[in-house]
């Protein structure tokens, strides 16, 4: 009697915990209840332990678990998700079920945007990054080509995350608006300068942030800049089409005239009239590195050389991008070549180069000022040939920090090569071969001594 109360008791208790058991989706809770929270906890501490471990095999089946059962239950779900399902991906050999695994991880990433959005750092702009980089990873190409949804995922993530998105962001977003632009550039060209001073400001603000680790924002907006000037959508002729009816209406506003100047600059059409009215305006309401630049450029194409180099001072003290200063400091320099004061002019390069070491334009430009005015460092013209050997040095110079610039600077070489002095007259003068020389005069480089053979 007493084993039958037991049982009875028993069955009861088990009966009540199966009836009570409910899974986290059934109960809108973290866990659940009774035995489906139990088993919550159990597979969400497997799969912790599997995924740390590097063993996503071991990981999938109490992931699943806890995917479909708790998915509010932690945010380790989602931190370790991503590399779980792309282990399934790349296992997997069959095309219906690798859809199966992708779309699964679209749907991981819906879900931590439901239940994990609100996280300060980790919220929803970045989770529609990495929704939108492991689309453009996984999704099968002939479903999506142009890989739009990523893009347009991007562009959400960037609008509502600013600056604190991921470099890879901005890198994946502005590749896929390339794309788009390289495809069908009639189309898409507003799009794609839209893009352009989309993502650009951002890049510079968190490039600028004096945090080390920022630094590859910094490097990206370079990438971007290449990309976009190579692009040839910003042409001259386009850009007046566009905004030359729009200047004089928005010259006081400050956004506007700022897209202005930036794109004017990057696309090499600071002599258009747009882009001198653009930077009247902006430097009556605000000065800035663009409106000064601009201003610098409108009294060089009237050929007043001395204002120019004023206002290219100016915008040099209102910039705050070390490699974007450093080509100011170019304009001078060949402001103060356009006058003769060559000295002046190497100094400036010498400016350049000591923000940005990797300026090939400042080398190739004291080459040429080495080589331009050699007839100022003696009387004696073989002495004066002497400078070619300095000359030659800083080519070489700029090959080593810019491989892109190697073929035309080696023809400017072999140019050089031929002006060398004669074996024969150096002798006469006391100059062996392969010893170090000091190029006399205001050029003063230590150089090694070479002959024209």
């Amino acid at each position: 009697m007493k084993t039958k109360v037991i049982l009875s008791v028993a069955a009861f208790g088990m009966m009540s915990l199966s009836g009570f058991a409910q899974t986290g989706v059934q109960s809108g809770t973290k866990f659940g209840h009774g035995a489906d929270s139990i088993a919550c906890v159990q597979n969400l501490t497997l799969m912790q332990q599997a995924a740390k471990q590097g063993d996503y095999k071991s990981a999938v089946e109490p992931w699943n678990n806890v995917f479909n059962n708790c998915p509010a239950s932690h945010v380790s779900l989602y931190q370790y998700g991503p590399k779980i399902l792309a282990w399934q991906l790349s296992q997997e050999k069959d095309a219906a079920k690798k859809e199966q695994v992708f779309n699964q991880l679209m749907s991981m990433y819906d879900n931590r945007a439901k239940y994990f959005g609100n996280m300060k750092k980790y919220g929803k702009p970045y989770i529609l990054g990495r929704k939108a980089i492991d689309y453009v990873t996984y999704v099968d190409p002939a479903k999506d080509p142009d890989k739009r949804q990523a893009y347009n995922w991007l562009a959400e993530a960037i609008d509502l995350g600013g600056t604190s998105n991921e470099v890879g962001v901005f890198q994946q977003y502005f590749m896929l608006s390339d794309a788009q632009y390289a495809k069908d550039p009639n189309g898409f060209k507003q799009q794609y300068i839209n893009d352009y001073l989309k993502v650009t400001p951002l890049l510079s603000e968190r490039g600028a942030s004096g945090d080390p680790k920022d630094s590859t924002y910094s490097k990206m907006k370079t990438v971007v800049d290449v990309m976009f000037a190579k692009s040839g959508a910003a042409k001259c002729s386009d850009l007046d089409k566009i905004y030359a009816s729009q200047i004089d209406a928005k010259q006081t506003d400050k956004a506007f005239l700022k897209t202005v100047l930036a794109l004017y600059a990057i696309a090499d059409c600071e002599e258009s009239s747009v882009f001198f009215k653009a930077s009247a305006y902006m430097h009556k309401i605000e000065p800035t590195a663009g409106s000064a630049r601009g201003l610098a450029m409108q009294a060089y194409n009237n050929k007043d050389y001395a204002k120019a180099i004023e206002y290219f001072k100016n915008a040099i003290s209102l910039e705050t991008n070390n490699g974007d200063k450093s080509n100011l400091y170019m304009k001078i320099a060949a402001t103060y070549n356009k006058q003769g004061n060559y000295q002046q002019a190497r100094s400036a390069a010498q400016s350049a180069l000591g923000l940005n070491g990797s300026n090939s334009t400042a080398y190739i430009l004291i080459a040429h000022l080495y080589a331009n005015h050699c007839q100022s460092i003696s009387d004696d013209p073989v002495i004066q040939k002497t400078a070619y050997w300095a000359a030659v040095d800083k080519l070489e110079r700029a090959k080593s920090v810019d491989p892109s610039c190697a073929a035309n600077v080696n023809k400017m070489i072999s140019g050089y090569k031929a002006n060398f002095p004669p074996a024969t007259e150096l002798f006469m003068r006391g100059i062996k071969a392969g010893a170090s020389y000091t190029v006399p005069g205001w050029i003063n480089e230590t150089t090694k001594v070479r002959d024209n053979k």
